[in-house]
Order: C-alpha cells, then structure tokens, then sequence
C-alpha cells in the first residue's frame, strides 16, 4: 500500500498538479486524492482514472510492475507520451480550446 501511495503522489507531482486539480478531472475532493496518497484503498473505477489521467499501466499505480506504460501507451515516442499526459491533464474548458486550436490546424479537404 505504502508503494502505491508514493507512486501517486510522485505521479501527481510529476505533472505538477495540485491534489486539488487532480480531485477536479477525476471528480474527486482534495480530501479523497490525500487519503489515496496516504494508501487508503482505491476503488477499481478511481484507479483506472488515475491511470488514465496519468499516462500509466494499473499495474505501474499498484506496484505490480515497474513499467509505467499501459499496453495503449507503449509505441508512443517520448514527447507524444509527454503531450497525452499533459493533454489528459487539462480541465474540460482547457481540453475545448485545444480541440479547436488542433481542428483549427486541420487540412480542409
């Protein structure tokens, strides 16, 4: 427990995120993302998203491997895995201008 713990919390701090941002795309309070830094168990369903929104295998966040992509992720280049993970960190409003700045630089066909 105590690994997934410190995995979640340098996750977390990698990205530079607040437990608050965190708690806000996973739609958790800041109280439930420090209970899960402190080891406290994790639902199935929280925990895939913080994999999710991490860029990282269930497997990574639970200590089961210490490769810290998902199968999805894997064939991804450094700084494409870099771009999803920040991507996935965004808030919903934040994603909705990168949608459109992305779709803005679309060929017109």
């Amino acid at each position: 427990m105590k690994e997934r713990a410190n995995r979640l919390y340098e996750l977390r701090c990698s990205l530079r995120l607040s437990q608050t941002a965190v708690g806000i795309r996973l739609n958790l309070s800041q109280s439930r993302v420090s209970a899960y830094e402190r080891g406290e168990s994790i639902p199935s369903d929280v925990l895939k998203g913080f994999a999710c929104l991490y860029c990282v295998s269930v497997d990574y966040i639970l200590g089961l491997t210490d490769d810290k992509l998902s199968t999805s992720v894997k064939d991804l280049r450094g700084a494409e895995h870099q771009l999803l993970a920040f991507y996935r960190s965004l808030s919903p409003e934040s994603k909705k201008v990168v949608d459109g700045m992305v779709r803005g630089y679309e060929p017109k066909v």
